[in-house]
């Protein structure tokens, strides 16, 4: 089963194996030795689910698809913070938007290299 489900595969010191998980599904986790045993752990589970939710009549949630986003957020913030977002983004020469975009980007970054 290939179908495009976000998995997530990350060493855990704490419990000396790598756990894994599928961003869609709620509640999953396993572990193993490898990323390999993880992954095929983690695409046996989903193939459980799908039976699973079959067999019950029960929805099974799409995999996410850059399609199905069109690139605009609706932000809310204090207004404290919008202020301050302002002003640095003012001082940056950046619209606000770009600002935030940068800020949003360099923390993607920053989390895949953690992750």
């Amino acid at each position: 089963m290939n179908l495009p489900y976000t998995y997530i595969i990350e060493w855990s010191d704490v419990d000396g194996c790598f756990l894994g998980s599928i961003v869609e599904l709620e509640r999953n986790m396993t572990c193993g030795q490898t990323r390999e045993e993880v992954l095929s752990n983690l695409k046996d589970a989903l193939a459980s689910y799908i039976i699973t939710s079959l067999d019950n009549a029960m929805g099974i949630p799409e995999p996410l698809k850059m399609e199905d986003f069109k690139g605009s957020i609706t932000y809310r913030t204090s207004r404290e913070r919008h202020y301050r977002l302002a002003k640095q983004a003012k001082l940056y020469g950046k619209s606000i938007n770009a600002f935030i975009d940068e800020a949003i980007g360099e923390k993607l970054k920053e989390a895949a290299q953690n992750g």
